[in-house]
């Protein structure tokens, strides 16, 4: 995944996935489709998580607190450089809505 420039501080805004878009869980992946766009996209397991725990809004920092207890052992730098990479991909295609400040 490349660099596209600054980020801005995702930390400390609230992100909700779109509830309006077609979502299936197969094992340990998912796949949501926009329908917009006509684009399907494949969400690994760490992924897919993230994706179940944004039907409610949630900043950076509760989303790596809460997988953090989920995936005993897991670096929460590891964690927290994947969902800032989901919440950057993601929002970026207008698949997650920031909702503010936390």
């Amino acid at each position: 995944m490349k660099d596209e420039g600054p980020m801005t501080n995702e930390s400390e805004t609230t992100w909700r996935r779109d509830p309006a878009l077609p979502y299936q869980r197969m094992d340990e992946e998912a796949i949501v489709v926009d329908p917009r766009t006509r684009q399907v996209h494949l969400l690994n397991e760490t992924a897919a998580r993230i994706w179940e725990l944004l039907a409610t809004a949630s900043s950076v920092d509760d989303l790596v607190a809460t997988l953090a207890d989920e995936y005993e052992g897991a670096s929460p730098d590891a964690l927290r450089a994947e969902v800032e990479t989901f919440v950057s991909e993601l929002g970026g295609k207008g698949l997650l809505t920031p909702r503010g400040r936390a």
